[in-house]
């Protein structure tokens, strides 16, 4: 298991940020852990998007065949 470092300076510009922040008060970039957290909001949200439509999908495909 990694252990998580926590990140004091700004990738970007270098200045300290406040613990816990998400994007730097200097330039507004996104902390490293800011960027993992959309990565892994946008990865949830494709993996819901592709179920309901591979459910779609397959109403779609019932009600063909039923007919």
């Amino acid at each position: 298991m990694a252990v998580e470092q926590v990140q004091v300076v700004c990738d970007n510009c270098g200045k300290e940020l406040v613990p816990g922040a998400a994007y730097c008060e200097k330039c507004g970039a996104r902390t490293r852990r800011a960027k993992r957290l959309v990565r892994l909001a946008i990865r949830v949200e494709l993996v819901f998007f592709l179920g309901i439509v591979a459910m779609v999908a397959a109403f779609v495909w019932i009600y063909a065949a039923q007919r």
